[in-house]
């Protein structure tokens, strides 16, 4: 049987209940000690020695590590884009949705980081184990890539449009290009999509796509196109007379790609293709 990983600041693990004590219960952290469930979580009061909760591991403001039955926006070694909540003389204070926020220490800053505004961060910890976020990614991500083949569905998180792109950071540990002649809309920063492994560069770079290649990319349209027809009670204005910018807003596709999902769906008598409109037969 293969062993759960040690307890981790900063992840989300199953730990076992020690002992109820006066302010919370006492979990098993292993290498961390006991870890402290706050009582304001709880609303069991049937939980007993031996049983085991799923919860998120932090730090408090002295360091100790605590529990919450919270689930993250971010877990440790993972990136995303956090609001921020405030700045002090130590740096901004992101919201990651768990009871203390997250430090951004100057150090760790690319730019001017204000009250209300976004940061874009992978979460790490210091040298002394305390968890905090950077938002400098060329120190976690890697440029160059030798671990997919073409076509392989990868995660994807918005860093930052450029002239070439969109710059992406993939599987959250490396970094890839979507070519702009690939977006027929803009990309936000911090939105989580997903992407396909396109032409493998000889300088190991990833070229990314947001379609899906051959029969899968025409069976996934398909199935979407069905389901958007199904939820909007049967019809959709969409043709093969649509705009292209009309196309991708609603499926994420090129125009080519919808005609033939819908050629193929109309072959099938799953629906039927009037002027200015699909429908259900």
């Amino acid at each position: 049987m293969t062993e759960s990983p040690a307890p981790r600041i900063g992840t989300r693990q199953s730990l076992e209940v020690l002992r109820r004590v006066r302010n919370g219960l006492l979990l098993d952290g292993g290498p961390l000690g006991d870890v402290l469930l706050p009582e304001r979580e709880l609303d069991d009061d049937t939980l007993a020695p031996g049983d085991s909760l799923m919860v998120t591991l932090y730090s408090d403001g002295q360091g100790r590590p605590m529990a919450s039955l919270r689930t993250p926006r971010v877990q440790r070694g993972q990136v995303a884009s956090l609001k921020v909540v405030s700045t002090s003389k130590l740096g901004a204070f992101l919201d990651w949705g768990m009871p203390k926020d997250l430090l951004l220490p100057f150090s760790e800053q690319r730019g001017p980081v204000r009250e209300g505004g976004w940061a874009l961060v992978m979460v790490t910890t210091d040298r002394e184990g305390r968890l905090l976020a950077s938002a400098q990614l060329d120190h976690f991500l890697k440029d160059t890539c030798d671990a997919y083949q073409q076509g392989d569905e990868v995660s994807l998180v918005v860093s930052h449009n450029t002239d070439l792109g969109c710059k992406v950071v993939v599987d959250q540990r490396y970094w890839g290009m979507i070519a702009a002649s690939e977006l027929r809309a803009p990309l936000r920063p911090g939105q989580r999509v997903t992407g396909y492994v396109g032409r493998l560069r000889r300088d190991g770079k990833l070229s990314l796509s947001l379609n899906a290649p051959g029969a899968a990319k025409r069976d996934g349209l398909a199935d979407q196109i069905m389901a958007a027809l199904e939820a909007a009670g049967g019809s959709l204005a969409l043709s093969d007379k649509s705009s292209p910018e009309d196309i991708f807003a609603a499926f994420r596709c090129s125009k080519n790609a919808f005609k033939q999902a819908i050629g193929g769906l109309y072959r099938a008598r799953r629906l039927i293709i009037e002027p200015g409109r699909i429908r259900l037969p």
